[in-house]
């Protein structure tokens, strides 16, 4: 079986449906699974006090999250319910994975190029 974020795909497909925390037993380690698609930018903090009209209480998924769903996660059938991390080696959350991770890499590659001084505008003599 492939090791897959289950707790992440998990964590967006509540926070899409309404409910952030509806796949998970135990919330200990919530926001250590938040911390991916926070990074990728697939959900959001909600801010203390916000009032809401569904049952969501720690985070959100942005227009991205969203998007992300609706190409990889919409159409997960009864294999994949109760909490996540019994969803298995459902074929689709194996593509959802794959797809995750190279929205990480992007992610990550963006930081890294950002991160490299430009050669080009230094001053003579002057390192990056």
């Amino acid at each position: 079986m492939e090791n897959l974020p289950l707790h992440e795909l998990g964590l967006l497909r509540g926070t899409v449906e309404g409910h952030d925390t509806r796949y998970f037993g135990s919330l200990l380690a919530l926001d250590r699974h938040a911390d991916l698609l926070l990074r990728i930018g697939l959900v959001t903090p909600i801010p203390a006090g916000t009032q809401r009209n569904d049952d969501c209480q720690f985070y959100e998924a942005t227009a991205a999250g969203r998007e992300f769903y609706g190409a990889h996660l919409s159409g997960l059938d009864e294999r994949a319910n109760g909490r996540a991390n019994a969803w298995g080696d459902h074929p689709q959350l194996v593509a959802a994975a794959r797809a995750l991770g190279r929205l990480l890499d992007a992610v990550e590659r963006a930081a890294d190029s950002a991160a490299v001084p430009n050669a080009v505008n230094c001053p003579a003599g002057a390192s990056g």
